[in-house]
């Protein structure tokens, strides 16, 4: 399906400008209330729920973790343009600040 392919390449898109810290390029594709949750107990966990909070959460994740690169590795899509559900598989590397290494596979749904 047409609408599919796009939609999983603006996704895999969003993942790289996220990478390489377009933030714009990811929020302009957003709704202004939208909801966005990370997981833990930790510098980038927690529930924002508004564009601008959620600028600041990216721009946190720059700071902490300057050098992330993700591997998107599977973007499923169900549904209509007006009824979509989006679910991607990631898998999230970068060096912390002491040099450990951070690997995070994830999940996002939309």
């Amino acid at each position: 399906m047409i609408y599919s392919y796009f939609v999983k390449k603006l996704v895999r898109q969003s993942f790289a400008n996220v990478q390489d810290q377009n933030y714009d390029e990811v929020l302009k594709v957003m709704v202004p209330n939208v909801t966005h949750h990370f997981a833990g107990d930790h510098a980038l966990g927690g529930t924002r729920h508004d564009k601008e909070t959620l600028r600041r959460w990216f721009n946190r994740l720059g700071k902490v973790l300057p050098n992330i690169q993700f591997d998107v590795k599977n973007v499923w899509v169900k549904g209509p343009p007006w009824q979509t559900t989006i679910i991607a598989q990631w898998v999230a590397t970068a060096t912390l600040a002491n040099g450990d290494p951070y690997i995070n596979p994830g999940v996002i749904f939309f």
